[in-house]
């Protein structure tokens, strides 16, 4: 009997990647993501599947080799989550501006507490910095719903949206066959 001793237990199950970023590391993050973007291997919003690989290696470049794939799609997920938040938060509202040494959004006191009454999550945006939204701005800004329709980046870049088409269900067309 092993009686108040620890016996070690081997378990096949994954073990969970943990990775606390810096903010040298976010911002490499993201000025990788822009190369990428750039270089064109983002489609449509989408990252092809060497995007990965390279912004790995760059990070292990810059001396940070224990990080994985998976940490750099966490990581992305969480940034572009809290650039969200506070992005649809702010974005079309008047009295708000980017101050970019604070790395918040200034407003007048009335500003903030008529959002903070209506949205009472806004709270946390006025002292809270959120470091980088510049750089965010650059990589997601584009595939925010904009108007009445979601344009992505690339239709963006290529500066046109698809003709609208009206279609008569109604008309008689004449079917001649081959």
């Amino acid at each position: 009997m092993n009686r108040g001793k620890a016996t070690a237990v081997e378990s096949s199950a994954p073990t969970r990647e943990f990775t606390k970023w810096t903010e040298d590391m976010d911002a490499r993050l993201l000025h990788s993501m822009i190369e990428e973007s750039r270089i064109g291997n983002r489609v449509d919003g989408s990252w092809t599947s060497q995007v990965y690989t390279n912004i790995v290696d760059n990070l292990h470049v810059s001396g940070y080799v224990a990080i994985t794939k998976n940490n750099v799609k966490n990581r992305q997920k969480v940034l572009k989550d809290k650039w969200r938040e506070v992005h649809d938060l702010v974005s079309g509202l008047s009295g708000f501006a980017w101050n970019p040494i604070t790395m918040r959004f200034d407003a007048e006191d009335e500003v903030w507490m008529d959002l903070i009454q209506s949205r009472p999550t806004a709270a946390k945006w006025r002292l809270n910095s959120i470091r980088h939204y510049d750089l965010m701005v650059e990589l997601w800004a584009a595939d925010r719903a904009i108007g009445s329709g979601v344009r992505t980046a690339r239709q963006i870049r290529r500066g046109r949206d698809a003709p609208r088409v009206n279609v008569d269900l109604n008309q008689n067309i004449e079917y001649t066959p081959e």
